[in-house]
């Protein structure tokens, strides 16, 4: 169990670089958005690209902070119907609901993964006031989507030793 603790502690310092990764491209999109502003009316000169750039990072911004979101328990947890029941099953069905959570997202990254190869092999460009290629977006979807099924996982794996997971006490509505 503790050795398991250390596994999931280590994925965790992976997804928190991630999140500092979708934190600083936050911040450079917001710099780039307010020069933009700056330029285009305080000299009519906007900054070329900025619209295609600002919508290439939000994927990145948000696929890969995901599973960081989860590691730290920060998803939304519904337990109306789990929330009378004795520890044990609710034990067991956070388990089975991480285990179909890895299952549905491993599924979503196999899709990434399948467009992100026909992106590169196809040479597909975003097309606006500057091209660049659209496939290390779609890698990043499906890097983000990958570490969130492992995240899963190994959260299901965790749970079903023993182990409590950050913010596990849901709370209820009286």
């Amino acid at each position: 169990m503790q050795t398991f603790a250390r596994l999931r502690e280590s994925f965790g310092l992976l997804l928190s670089f991630c999140g500092l990764i979708a934190g600083a491209l936050t911040f450079a999109v917001m710099c780039l958005v307010v020069t933009n502003v700056l330029m285009r009316y305080g000299f009519n000169a906007p900054v070329k690209g900025t619209l295609e750039l600002t919508e290439s990072a939000l994927p990145l911004m948000i696929f890969l902070s995901l599973a960081l979101t989860q590691f730290e328990g920060g998803h939304i947890k519904v337990v109306i119907l789990t929330q009378h029941l004795a520890p044990g099953g609710q034990r067991a069905t956070k388990v089975i609901a991480m285990l179909l959570g890895a299952g549905l997202f491993a599924w979503a990254a196999y899709a990434g993964w399948i467009m992100t190869e026909k992106s590169y092999r196809i040479g597909e460009l975003e097309r606006g006031s500057i091209r660049f290629p659209i496939w290390p977006i779609k890698g990043a979807v499906f890097f983000g989507l990958l570490m969130l099924s492992i995240q899963f996982l190994i959260d299901a794996i965790y749970c079903a030793l023993g182990g409590t997971l950050p913010d596990s006490e849901a709370e209820t509505v009286e």
